[in-house]
């Protein structure tokens, strides 16, 4: 799942070359966050199956959001750190 700009990037030309062992980490970073992201919708689709009130849904819902933001974000994190703009 890449980013409008690196696939700009990549078409360019453009950018830090980046070397096969940065390449299999950044993909490792972004399977794991995949895989928590689809764990995180699975639970909460888990947890709203059992609830009547509307209000608590809405709230799961906003908690699992909040959640899977979070997760991108500190993925694209380690990316940019991997890439070697975090030093």
């Amino acid at each position: 799942m890449k980013s409008a700009l690196e696939l700009a990037m990549e078409r360019t030309g453009g950018g830090p070359k980046l070397t096969p062992e940065q390449k299999k980490k950044i993909e490792e970073i972004r399977a794991v966050a995949k895989a928590k992201v689809a764990e995180e919708e699975i639970m909460a689709a888990k947890k709203m199956g059992g609830m009547d009130d509307p209000a608590a849904v809405e709230q799961l819902k906003g908690q699992s959001a909040a959640l899977i933001r979070k997760i991108e974000a500190d993925a694209e994190s380690k990316v940019e750190k991997v890439r070697g703009g975090g030093k």
